[in-house]
């Protein structure tokens, strides 16, 4: 995990300003974009039936006479050593997965962003010292880099999210800082500068809305692999704290069990995969639909 996300860099990305209100039925209509709505739909609906206190048990509560039960009509996905509800505990975990991936990228993306449109706006200095401490930050591998700050920070939920965040901050820099190089040299920017709008102004209004094309791509898939980081480090014991169910939590305790309970560490494991797949799948989905030059790449190989 030395490179822990794809980065979407580049003018060609830039080139595809956003349309508002023709994006998303394009989205729907692309294969990978419809497939990751989808999954991600129906994700969102259980985290949301877990907050909302709608699975049928409660994820911490404990039913003695009915350890280790397999997947019935009662226990959907079973029960764990405790006699908990494996279902409310997989819905209660990816609340909790989705929680902390979707605080991190929020981080990351606003400040990386902001970090990113300044060094390449403003170039000289400012864009060689944000530029030197990305490259210390990269020198790092991701997950030690993480590791180092939750054992810095202490455990927790809201500390792993800080950590993904200052570990994914330098991506969303360069995936920045790309398009705002090619767009801060066009026309516009420059009739703008003669017209003396200030560089706020010019910024908020004219190379935000032309480079959010690969910032909202980034999104996406930054979002997938922070829920597997989330995952990771809760895994070790470093994330999300008993009581409070965690997907990686949860697999880590089934490790024993396996042979036994099989369920144990089936449907988490399978929430993951979905999570990281239906993010992965919409992430590849919005950079066709706001890549046309890559769209229509690919509809030339189809013909052929």
């Amino acid at each position: 995990m030395s490179q822990p996300i794809e980065t979407i860099e580049g003018p060609a990305v830039a080139a595809a300003p956003l349309r508002r209100g023709q994006w998303l039925g394009r989205l729907w209509h692309n294969r990978n974009g419809r497939v990751g709505l989808l999954i991600m739909g129906l994700l969102a609906l259980l985290a949301l039936a877990s907050a909302l206190g709608l699975t049928p048990y409660s994820p911490i509560a404990q039913h003695p006479e009915d350890q280790l039960v397999g997947p019935s009509s009662t226990y959907w996905l079973g029960t764990d050593q405790f006699g908990r509800d494996i279902a409310s505990r997989v819905c209660a975990g990816l609340l909790a997965s989705l929680r902390v991936a979707v605080i991190s990228v929020a981080i990351a993306t606003i400040l990386g962003a902001a970090g990113g449109i300044i060094a390449g706006y403003f170039g000289g200095w400012t864009d060689r010292i944000i530029g030197r401490l990305t490259d210390v930050m990269f020198a790092f591998p991701a997950i030690l880099l993480a590791l180092a700050i939750v054992a810095a920070l202490g455990r927790g939920w809201f500390n792993t999210a800080i950590a993904i965040a200052v570990v994914y901050l330098p991506i969303f820099v360069r995936v920045a800082r790309g398009p705002v190089l090619s767009v801060r040299s066009m026309d516009y920017i420059r009739a703008g500068k003669v017209l003396g709008y200030s560089p706020p102004r010019l910024i908020a209004r004219h190379v935000l809305p032309n480079v959010a094309a690969p910032i909202i791509v980034q999104v996406a898939l930054a979002l997938s692999w922070a829920i597997l980081t989330e995952s990771g480090l809760s895994f070790l014991g470093l994330g999300t704290q008993p009581p409070e169910p965690s997907l990686g939590l949860m697999v880590s305790d089934a490790r024993t069990l396996f042979d036994r309970a099989w369920w144990l560490l089936v449907f988490p494991s399978l929430a993951i995969v979905l999570a990281v797949t239906g993010l992965n799948l919409l992430g590849d989905g919005l950079r066709d639909v706001l890549d046309p030059t890559r769209s229509q790449s690919r509809g030339r190989r189809r013909r052929r």
